[in-house]
């Protein structure tokens, strides 16, 4: 059976468990399995790009992108554009206190729910922001997603790993947490090896002066 939908990956999920008691909470292990897809997958079919913020002259945080979960790129797109570096916490603060005054921004790092610019912005410019995003979670409404249609595994396994878990079946959670965790490092291995060898994201023509 093909896992390409949300309700044909609940059947096929039952099918393995070939347990009438599980079949209401297996909806419940598809909600797992998204949450550490987010924390744990890195693939090209969760980037996103987003420029819906310009900068404030002297105003050094902004608001990340919804559902934002790692920054692949920031460009600030000043004439000429220009890529941001990202710097720890620590680093950021220690580099650019209160007396830094504004300018045009070399670095960034993420506090909480914003990016921080160092320095603070000079002028108002687009900032680019490619990053992960949340995978769009299966339900009855949204039936598929890209994850689910070219990494179906990752989603069988993981519901199997997490039903295991539940079920206290020790021997089980060993099995499908293998062959989870082999997915999930074959996906992302093999993501990486596409973003060193592909062409680089397509951006907007820089301004000519």
């Amino acid at each position: 059976m093909a896992f390409d939908t949300f309700s044909n990956l609940k059947t096929a999920i039952a099918n393995y468990l070939n347990r009438d008691d599980l079949t209401a909470f297996i909806g419940d292990f598809i909600t797992l399995t998204e949450s550490r897809l987010n924390r744990e997958l890195r693939v090209r079919e969760m980037i996103s790009s987003d420029t819906s913020t310009t900068t404030v002259s002297g105003t050094q945080s902004y608001s990340l992108p919804t559902g934002f979960l790692e920054a692949k790129s920031v460009v600030y797109q000043s004439n000429p554009y220009k890529t941001l570096r990202f710097i720890s916490n620590s680093d950021f603060y220690d580099k650019y206190n209160a007396s830094v005054g504004n300018g045009q921004p070399n670095f960034f790092t993420i506090v909480g729910t914003n990016i921080l610019l160092g320095n603070p912005p000079d002028s108002a410019n687009t900032l680019q922001i490619d990053y992960f995003k949340n995978i769009t979670p299966l339900s009855d409404s949204n039936p598929t997603n890209s994850i689910l249609t070219n990494y179906p595994e990752l989603y069988l396994y993981g519901s199997l790993a997490e039903s295991s878990s539940f079920t206290f079946q020790d021997e089980r959670i060993q099995t499908w947490g293998s062959l989870y965790k082999e997915a999930i490092k074959n996906a992302n291995e093999t993501a990486e090896r596409g973003f060193t060898t592909s062409s680089p994201i397509q951006m907007s023509t820089p301004m000519v002066a």
